[in-house]
């Protein structure tokens, strides 16, 4: 089955000529001679007024819904944008999330939330794919992708003390010994280039993230 349906048809009525329709049937005509005098489907006309009729002897004025709609989704627009500011801040600390550690961590997020959602999720402990590719096409910053590899002691090293000492030695260096631009040359290392096994992470489009 496809994750978005695409829709084939044109079909679907206007609610005020469905409301029209409906009192033409009040009116004693059949469904199909009004269906084929306002020229819509007499299917939809009579599901209409039967749901009509059935919210008014509940007592309600609000006309049944009409057309296509959006499923509901599990999270909330913002409770959405929090768990994606999560993964970009987890992705940017070296920590990006796996799409099962995802799909679990969604899990987790929806019953703590007090959320509805489906239930194979509770049956497998993890939201599911289908979730996640929906969830990746509404939030385009992020990506599932295989990042450069970097070496653990590299990964968290990188952090301000450090940077701010290396930076400290090179202005001493260059005080002593009076390099200029033309002095200073990059290296780096092949060897330096080691990592664990990589798995399929979670960072921010972009520039590859350095994992570990």
């Amino acid at each position: 089955m496809p994750n978005v349906r695409k829709r084939k048809t044109d079909r679907g009525e206007p609610l005020a000529l469905l409301q029209r329709a409906s009192n033409e049937v009040e009116k004693g005509k059949s469904f199909r001679e009004v269906a084929k005098s306002l020229d819509i489907c007499h299917v939809t006309l009579y599901w209409f007024y039967k749901k009509r009729l059935r919210l008014e002897s509940q007592g309600s004025q609000t006309p049944p819904r009409v057309g296509y709609w959006t499923p509901k989704k599990v999270f909330s627009t913002e409770q959405e944008m929090l768990l994606r500011d999560y993964l970009m801040e987890a992705a940017d600390l070296y920590y990006g999330l796996s799409s099962k550690e995802v799909r679990t961590f969604a899990y987790e997020l929806a019953k703590n939330y007090e959320c509805n959602f489906p239930q194979t999720w509770a049956e497998k402990e993890m939201a599911g794919a289908d979730w996640l590719t929906t969830f990746l096409k509404r939030h385009p910053t992020l990506s599932i992708r295989r990042p450069q590899a970097t070496s653990l002691s590299r990964a968290t090293s990188f952090n301000r003390t450090n940077v701010n000492k290396f930076f400290d030695n090179l202005s001493a260096v260059l005080t002593k010994h009076g390099f200029v631009t033309q002095d200073i040359w990059n290296w780096t290392k092949p060897e330096s280039q080691l990592s664990k096994t990589l798995g399929r992470l979670w960072p921010e489009k972009g520039p590859n993230k350095s994992a570990v």
